[in-house]
């Protein structure tokens, strides 16, 4: 019997993470499960002047006001009408609530994070920063987000559009 301790340091750590996968355009996308709170229809939403144009607005959700961003608008995608499967992602980041408008939200996947790939560095229309990296699943390229790191550029954009 082999040394249960030497063969442990030949094998990598296997890491399994679940996401909510999501299409924008042609393209899917997925987002950590654990920073989603819920998956809702789109309802109202409020204008707020002097935003940049990937901040819709806000929601009421539940007596909570919550921001909405376009992710269409922010990776530099077509706008498109709103439809019947458009859905708003609501997640909590270091205990803020934001709402993020989707095409619409295929399903749950998991991934072993030791066999997802580093963003490619061509050129993309989503910051390489806001991409953790890219994940195959039967056939499907899923584009994972760092939705801490999207997070924090869109607070930072929205703090020098006011200024402005």
């Amino acid at each position: 019997m082999g040394n249960p301790v030497a063969n442990s340091y030949n094998q990598k750590e296997v890491e399994i993470k679940q996401f909510v996968c999501f299409k924008l355009a042609n393209e899917e996308y997925a987002i950590d499960i654990q920073l989603i709170q819920e998956v809702v229809k789109i309802p109202k939403i409020t204008d707020i002047p002097q935003m940049p144009s990937f901040c819709l607005g806000v929601i009421n959700s539940r007596g909570n006001i919550i921001p909405v961003f376009d992710l269409r608008r922010k990776f530099r995608l077509p706008d498109r009408e709103f439809t019947s499967e458009t859905r708003i992602l609501s997640a909590s980041i270091d205990g803020t609530m934001i709402s993020l408008v989707v095409d619409q939200v295929l399903d749950n996947v998991k991934f072993d994070m030791t066999q997802v790939d580093p963003a490619p560095s061509v050129k993309m229309n989503i910051d390489r920063e806001y991409i953790h990296g890219l994940g195959e699943l039967e056939g499907r390229m899923i584009v994972i987000l760092d939705l801490l790191k999207m997070h924090e550029h869109m607070l930072k954009e929205i703090i020098d559009f006011s200024v402005v």
